[in-house]
Parts: structure tokens; C-alpha cells; sequence
């Protein structure tokens, strides 16, 4: 409803000015727009591109480029990952975008129409980290809403997104931001950045630029966030862990049951949960919840440097250079690691010796329900009778006996909470040559660009051959807090603290455009374009010799290292011809060679239909094609674990009488690359209008469909696990142990596989609107009236049997985020002489939850709607001042049974846990 009524009041605003006075006729030059290599009088293509200005970015006043990203509605948190999300994942911190839900590695984003490299972030992405761009250094932004792009890259199935950064400037800047959150916990934001320019390329014959900046975010605690939690019983959902401190010990006859000596008072780190008091298996067991313990927005800093020049060689000729480097550095808080018996470990291990020779000579009666774990691998932990903390009195009760030692499940608080460092080096350079040649303009360049990662280990990382063993001895209290300083010194020693892993993608090219008026025709001038690229593309990955054995605590194993590279070949044409004065084609073929995947030709064609002057008709339909990249293909097989909460649905139907390590447990996962993939094809369209009646009111609305088949990607376990059929159905990508009397007659989860792998077709559909309007309100004052707005009509994945699911307006699962039926920005920008007031609305519609895991019943997460404004003032000279608020009504983010990277209780993927957020900066320009 609101999304209509917002809608409705534009189209009021925009009668209101269709009587106002149409501007003087202004000169028309030919500009080159996002999408076509041909240049044109008129910006309005044959494909919708939308372009954020440096005006824009100044007005939405967003902190990090993912932020101001969130400003394109066809852009959704389906398919991105975000810098929050790094909590026990392998994203590296990395932040990237997905254009129509269809996944970042669909989305191809340049700078300056050039590519650049991919993170190096494992096998989490093939995409950039759009982190590494600085909003500083940022002149616009052009979003080409198309996919299948003929002239960039037939790898672009769901669009471009092209960072044009600043040149030619002459003068000198500085500025100084700061920001932060109306609530207490942290997230204060700082910005310092300067750019300098000298030189008039027409003048002098040459212009240098160059920037620099600094950028600080400090982290947010999720104890500091009340709606960051895993336990809702209204919402009969519950998220916690039986992995908790105080610990759990196993007893029963398959000893699958847990109880703890501190239960029912489990504080201060540990919970009793209520949904599981009297449960036959659990019902005495201290749980954990993991959100207090989280950074839900982790500390950034980022340093950078950019500079570009242009020579004039000759009247002719034109040589060019651009440079630039960031760093960006993330760190995160993550609750303490997990020990449990149902955590496997690499057959090279060295604790699975230890464990299996400690019970040979020590236990020898051991019950073979506890030996089994040992056997199968896992990192069983026995606490000996002999130890200060042997709760004889609780282990008699549970009807053990008391001269043997007892297994428990552990949360590490004696090495404490786990800090994270992920650095990120970026580095791109390019030199140039462009200028014109008889009838033709030619631009070429060679290009290298390097993405850099490390993973560091900062503190609360044991590793497990030195560890468990000390938890065997039983010096450590695995139920009340470890004093004894010896101790303590002896756990953290055992810690890994250093970069556990190192990666490197890097891009190096050669590439050449050339463009011409080819003859005059009746209705106007036919154009082509024709162009061409070399690029190799390297691929490196450096585990720590620990982590390939697996002997990191919170980390899998068997990793390895990876070195590889391959060389594409491509090359493009275009055609632009005037068929009547109204009407134009414009014809595209782009053929790609990839290294060992193979070739492709794809063709594309598109129209301009201006049957009036007021009224621009446009569509397109082309054919795209991509090949895996090199982390799909080689990234090396890492583990890590479902979110909290999960279910085996075979194993455990009833989640109230199930065992824990079925009903309500963190599965091992397995990810990583796959040899054998095959590239994935695509076909797509577009049909739109654009009616303009005067430049004070312009109306635009696309259509656009894509189809994809043999799709990349990974089938989240969140879906395999999802219910009884879905588990039955994708049996192939859970591993399971041996059959242990469970009445299912199935095994344990032992891994969950989330490899790359080629899915199914897939296909979505929907609209674009853009609204802007100008209203005429009096001399020297200005109103502009904008609304951008995408709704998607149809998201659909095929089955295995061939019959089609929608996976839009629905919980996705834990951290992947939601493809919403309906999401705008609507904003009105009111300025008069030295002073701009800016209000702007964000909305996304309502979507379906997931069910709450302990007996909920179906649920909605309600609109998500925040309002931000800005007011600038110039009158000083060569000052500028701003102050603006994000979220200034302090909106919650809508409650969610859906977790993400651990933490709960709203969706990761798209709220700002910031709350209101005020910022103000100052900036001086020397002239």
C-alpha cells in the first residue's frame, strides 16, 4: 500500500509541472554512455542505464560503498554478500553486489570501463569487493540494467555496475566527516580525504589528479543490540547451541543425551532455554547464544591513494595513466570456538592418534559409545576422575560411573572470544593511449589490476593437537570459569595467532576500441564499433600448514594450496543504424575464448523507438555465457558449519524428543571448487518507455526477463535441509556416517556439501520505474522530486524433477539475504542559494519467514522502511557544510526467525543495526 500511495504522490507532483516553461534549446554533443561503445547525441540509450552522480553520493551520505550501493533497488541482498557476514564464513570481509538476485559472480563490475580483479576471498567469490573503491575518489556511478553485455562481457548475465572515478579536476579539496549512532555500543564512523588537481589538458596540454583518504568505522557488539537474539518464544524459534559453558556431558545409552551440573543456573555465559525443559535428551542442558558475543558490524579502516594524468602527444593523440591502491582492514568478534564430539577432524590430524592411544592406555573399558567418536575421528574430550572438577556427585546421578572419565561438550571461554583480522590490499594501474586516426577514435591500454587477501588470527584460536589434549588432563574447568594462571598461559599458548591463509587474484590485459561515423544514411548517421581484449587472469591460494591439517579451532582442513592461470580472448562489434529518423538498431556480436572452458559467440540487438519527441520506446534481447572462473574451478575444499539451529529432518522429525546433535546442531559443511563445471547460458530482454514531457518531468519504467541454465552456484544447506523431501531429494550432497540405530536407519550428518557445482535453470522477471520530477515552486528555488523502484513479478529455480520453486518474497535462509516483491528509494531535494535540504525514504516490502524451528507456525517479517535527510549549507567562501541523519526515526530492523553468520533475530543481509546515524562533515576547497 505504501509503495502505491508514494507512487500516486509523484505522479501528482509530476502533473503539476507539465505546465511549466520548456528550458531554451542547448548545443548537443555526442557523449558515450554505460552500455554502447558508439557515441551519441542523446544520453537515453537502447538499454536502461541509471547513474548516481557525485551530487547524489554527496546526498545520500552513505559511509562505505556498499551502503551507498543499497541507493540501486536492483541491486538485492539475494546473492551479496556483505562485510557483516564474515562471522564464521571465508568471505574475507569482502563486500559485493547481485543485480536481480542473480548472484555477485552475474554481476560485472568496472572502473573507469575497464575490468578488475576479483577478490581473493576462497571460494566465497568470483566477484569485486566494491568495498575497495573509495566513495571519495568516486565522480559517478553507471548501473547498466541489461544483462548479457555485448561490449563488456557476455559474463555480465544480470547487468554492469561501472565506477567512473574523478579526472580532470583542477583545484584543490579537503574533507573531514564524522559520524555515529544515537544508541550506546559503538559504530562512530571517520573520514579524512583530500584531492588535487593541476593542469588544463586543452590549455596546458596536460592534467595530473591525485587523491588520498582515510576512513575508520569502529565495530557494534550484538550485547549491544537488543534485537540481535537467538531466542524468540512467542515465535517458537529457537537458534541456541548445546555446545555452551557451562558445558554438557554425554550420557545415555548411545550417549546422545546431554545434561550439565550447572543447569538450571547456566549463567552468566550459558542459558536455559525454555523450549527444551523436560526434553528427554537435552532437557538438563545449559545452551549458548551465540549474538552477545558477535561484532554484527565489524571495525573497518581503510587507507587509499589514487592519481591519474593525461598528455596531449599531438592534436591527434592523447596518452593516459591511472593509479590506485587500498587497503582495507576488518575486525570481528566471534563467540568462543566450539569443542564437540561431533566435530570430524582430517584423517592427518595428529589429536586422532593422541585421543585413540590415550584410550588404549588409559580407558581401556571405555563404553563403545564413547570409543566410536575417537575412532571415527572426531574431537572427543574426556575429562579424567582425577580432575579438581569431576562433578562425582552429578555423574553418579546420570547413572555413570564414577571411576571412568566423562565426555562433554565445550565452549572455549578459557582461550576467550575469537578475534578476527581480514586485510585486503587492492591495486590497479592502467596506461593508455587513445585519440583519432583518419575517421576513426581508437582508445587501447594495458592493464594490471591485484587483489590481495589474509585472513590474520588474533587471539582465541586453539589449535586442536595442543589444546584438547590439555582439556584431556583436566586442569581446565569445562563447567565454571578456568583461575589457575598456569593454566590459562598453558590454553593461550596454545593458540594460533597469525595469517592462517593468503590469496591473490590478479587481472592483466591488453585491450583496443575503435569507433566511427561509417556513412550518412536518410534518417541519420550509421555508427560502428569494434573492439577487442587479451587478458590473463592468476589465481593463488596459501594456507597455513595448520589449517591444511585441520588443526585450527573453528576452522575445517585438508586444505591446500592452489596456483593457476588461464588466458581469454575476445573481441566485439557494434552497429548503430538510423532505420527512420525515430527509429534505431543497434546490433552487437561479442565472441570470448576461455583457456581449458572453451568459446562462445553471443549476439545481442536492441532498439530506440521515438515516435514523438516526448516518448522514447526501448527494448533488447541478447545471449550471454559464463565461464567459470578460476575460484569456481580450483578453490581448495574448506569447512565450515551451518548456521545455528539446524535440523537433520530425517533424523530427527520431532525436534522435542530428537537428540541434539540431530534436532538442533551446527552440521559440518564442505565448500570449495569443482574441475568439472561447464559454463552457464543465459537469455534476456528488456522492453521499456521513457516519457518525458517537459525537462521538468520524466517517467520511465523496463521490463526485463533472464533465463539461465546450468547454473554456478551452490545449493544452500538451508535448502536441503529445509524439510523431510528436500532432504530426501538432495541425499547427494549430505555425507553420512554409519547407521547407529536411529529409527530413520540413517547415519549421522557428517558433512554437508556446499561445492560449487552446476545447478538448475533459473528465472526471473519483473520492472524498473524511475520518476523525476521538478515542479515549478518559484525563482531561485528548487525542488527535485525523485522515486526509483524495482518489483520483481517472478524469481523461480527448476527442481530435479523438472517442475519450477519461487524462491522471491521468502526467507532464503541464514545469511542469503531476501529478493523482495517491491523495493524503492524515493527522496525530494529542495535548494535555494547556498542551502540544499535533502529527506529520502528506503522500502522493502514484507516478505515469508522461516518457520520458527520448535513448532512455529507460518509468519510475515513486516515492511522495512527507514527515512534519512541531509542539509548542506556554501554560503562561506570555499566552505561547505553538511549534517545529516540515516534512520532518523531509530527504526528497528523487522524481527526474523532467520539467522545469518551466527547472528539472529533480524536478517543480516539488508538491516543497519546502526539505528539512527548522525554525521556531519566539512569540506574546503582551495581555489
Amino acid at each position: 500500500m505504501i509503495k502505491r500511495i508514494a507512487a500516486s504522490c509523484f505522479c501528482i507532483c509530476f502533473v503539476s509541472a507539465v505546465s511549466a516553461q520548456q528550458p531554451g534549446t542547448q548545443k548537443l554533443e555526442k557523449i558515450e554512455v554505460t552500455g554502447s561503445a558508439i557515441k551519441r547525441l542523446d544520453a537515453e540509450t537502447a538499454i536502461p542505464v541509471q547513474i548516481l552522480r557525485r551530487e547524489d553520493i554527496d546526498r545520500i551520505g552513505a559511509t562505505t560503498t556498499e551502503e551507498l550501493l543499497k541507493q540501486v533497488t536492483a541491486i538485492t541482498s539475494a546473492g551479496s554478500i556483505f562485510a557483516s557476514q564474515a562471522n564464521g564464513t571465508v568471505t574475507s570481509s569482502v563486500s559485493t553486489v547481485s543485480l536481480r538476485a542473480l548472484g555477485q559472480n552475474r554481476t560485472l563490475v568496472l572502473v573507469n570501463g575497464r575490468r578488475v580483479a576479483t577478490s581473493a576471498a576462497g571460494s566465497t567469490s568470483a566477484a569485486v569487493d566494491v568495498n575497495s573503491i573509495p566513495i571519495a575518489a568516486i565522480d559517478r556511478i553507471e548501473v547498466l540494467k541489461d544483462g548479457a553485455s555485448s561490449l563488456y562481457g557476455s559474463d555480465a548475465i544480470a547487468g554492469v555496475v561501472n565506477f567512473i572515478l574523478r579526472k580532470d579536476y583542477t583545484g584543490a579539496e579537503v574533507q573531514v566527516g564524522y559520524g555515529a549512532p544515537t544508541r550506546s555500543g559503538g559504530g562512530k564512523d571517520m573520514t579524512v580525504s583530500a584531492f588535487a588537481g593541476m593542469g588544463n589538458l586543452d590549455k596546458n596540454g596536460w592534467n595530473f589528479n591525485v587523491g588520498a583518504g582515510y576512513e575508520k568505522q569502529d565495530r557494534i557488539q550484538g550485547s549491544d543490540r537488543s534485537f540481535a537474539r537467538q531466542i524468540n518464544v512467542g515465535e517458537h524459534n529457537d537458534l541456541s547451541s548445546t555446545i555452551a559453558f557451562p558445558g554438557n556431558i554425554l550420557s545415555g545409552p548411545t550417549f546422545s543425551r546431554l545434561s550439565s551440573p550447572a543447569f538450571p543456573n547456566c549463567g552468566p555465559t550459558g542459558i536455559d532455554s525454555p523450549f527444551f525443559d523436560g526434553n528427554a535428551t537435552s532437557g538438563t542442558a545449559c545452551r549458548f547464544e551465540n549474538s552477545p558475543f558477535l561484532s554484527v558490524l565489524p571495525e573497518m579502516e581503510k587507507k587509499y591513494i589514487l592519481a591519474n594524468g593525461h598528455l596531449r602527444l599531438n592534436s591527434n593523440m592523447e596518452a593516459y595513466v591511472e593509479g590506485a591502491f587500498t587497503r582495507t582492514d576488518f575486525k570481528y568478534t566471534t563467540q568462543p570456538v566450539p569443542i564437540s564430539e561431533a566435530t570430524a577432524l582430517p584423517a592427518t590430524n595428529p589429536y586422532i592418534a593422541f585421543i585413540n592411544n590415550l584410550i588404549a592406555t588409559q580407558y581401556p573399558t571405555l563404553p563403545t559409545g564413547l570409543r566410536r567418536f575417537a575412532t571415527a575421528g572426531d574431537t572427543l574430550v574426556l575429562l579424567p576422575p582425577t580432575s579438581p572438577y569431576f562433578p562425582t556427585a552429578f555423574v553418579a546421578s546420570l547413572g555413570l560411573p564414577t571411576n571412568q572419565p566423562i565426555a562433554f561438550r565445550y565452549r572455549d571461554f578459557a582461550n576467550g572470544l575469537r578475534e578476527t583480522e581480514d586485510t585486503a590490499d587492492n591495486s590497479r594501474f592502467v596506461a593508455g593511449i587513445k585519440g583519432t586516426a583518419g575517421a576513426w577514435d581508437y582508445d587501447s591500454a594495458f592493464l594490471y589490476s591485484q587483489n590481495k587477501t589474509a585472513t590474520i588470527l588474533l587471539q582465541g584460536y586453539p589449535l586442536y593437537s595442543q589444546f584438547l589434549p590439555i582439556l584431556d588432563s583436566g586442569r581446565v574447568n569445562p563447567f565454571a570459569p578456568t583461575t589457575d594462571p598456569a593454566t590459562l598461559a598453558a590454553v593461550q599458548a596454545a593458540e594460533l595467532r597469525g595469517a592462517i591463509s593468503e590469496a591473490k587474484i590478479s587481472t592483466m590485459s591488453v585491450d583496443v576500441k575503435a569507433t566511427r561515423d561509417l556513412m550518412q544514411m536518410q534518417a541519420g548517421t550509421m555508427g560502428v564499433a569494434i573492439g577487442g581484449e587479451l587478458r590473463e587472469e592468476k589465481f593463488d591460494y596459501n594456507p597455513s600448514q595448520a589449517f591444511q591439517i585441520g588443526d585450527v579451532a573453528g576452522f575445517g582442513g585438508n586444505v591446500f594450496g592452489v596456483g593457476v592461470k588461464r588466458h581469454v580472448a575476445s573481441a566485439y562489434a557494434e552497429l548503430a543504424v538510423p532505420i527512420f529518423k525515430s527509429l534505431e538498431l543497434d546490433a552487437g556480436v561479442r565472441y570470448d575464448n576461455y583457456q581449458v572452458v572453451g568459446s562462445t559467440t553471443n549476439p545481442k540487438i536492441s532498439f530506440r523507438f521515438t515516435p514523438v519527441a516526448e516518448v522514447l520506446v526501448r527494448g533488447s534481447y541478447g545471449s550471454g555465457f559464463r565461464a567459470p572462473s578460476l575460484t569456481d574451478l580450483y578453490t581448495p575444499q574448506q569447512s565450515s558449519v551451518t548456521a545455528n539451529g539446524s535440523r537433520d529432518p530425517l533424523r530427527c522429525p520431532n525436534v522435542q524428543t530428537g537428540a541434539p546433535s540431530d534436532c538442533n546442531n551446527q552440521f559440518p559443511t564442505i565448500t570449495g571448487g569443482n574441475p568439472s563445471l561447464i559454463p552457464e547460458k543465459s537469455k534476456s530482454g528488456t522492453l521499456g518507455i521513457v516519457f518525458e514531457p517537459s525537462r521538468r518531468m520524466s517517467i520511465g519504467m523496463d521490463a526485463f526477463w533472464i533465463t539461465i541454465k546450468n547454473q554456478l552456484g551452490v545449493l544452500p544447506a538451508t535448502t536441503i535441509l529445509g524439510n523431510a523431501a528436500n532432504a530426501t531429494t538432495f541425499a547427494n550432497f549430505i555425507l553420512r556416517g554409519a547407521p547407529d540405530g536411529n529409527a530413520s536407519g540413517l547415519g549421522p550428518i557428517i558433512n554437508v556439501l556446499q561445492n560449487t557445482a552446476n545447478l538448475f535453470k533459473a528465472k526471473v522477471t519483473g520492472y524498473d520505474l524511475d520518476l523525476i520530477g521538478r515542479p515549478d515552486i518559484g525563482p531561485g528555488h528548487n525542488l527535485t522530486l525523485r522515486l526509483n523502484g524495482t518489483e520483481i513479478w517472478q524469481s523461480i529455480r527448476q527442481n530435479f524433477d523438472g517442475s519450477y520453486s519461487n524462491n522471491m518474497d521468502t526467507a532464503l535462509g541464514a545469511g542469503l539475504g531476501v529478493i523482495p516483491r517491491w523495493r524503492h528509494v524515493a527522496s525530494a531535494t529542495y535548494d535555494r542559494g547556498p542551502w540544499m535540504v535533502s529527506v529520502s525514504q528506503n522500502f522493502q516490502d514484507s516478505y515469508h519467514d522461516a518457520t520458527g524451528n520448535v513448532g512455529g507456525t507460518p509468519r510475515s517479517v513486516g515492511n522495512y522502511e527507514t527515512f534519512d535527510a541531509q542539509a548542506r549549507y556554501t554560503g562561506f567562501r570555499n566552505i561547505a557544510f553538511t549534517l545529516g541523519a540515516k534512520n532518523f526515526t531509530d527504526r528497528n530492523p523487522p524481527y526474523s526467525n532467520s539467522a545469518g553468520q551466527f547472528a539472529a533475530g533480524y536478517d543480516i543481509a539488508y538491516a543497519d543495526v546502526r539505528g539512527r546515524f548522525i554525521y556531519g562533515n566539512v569540506k574546503y576547497t582551495f581555489r
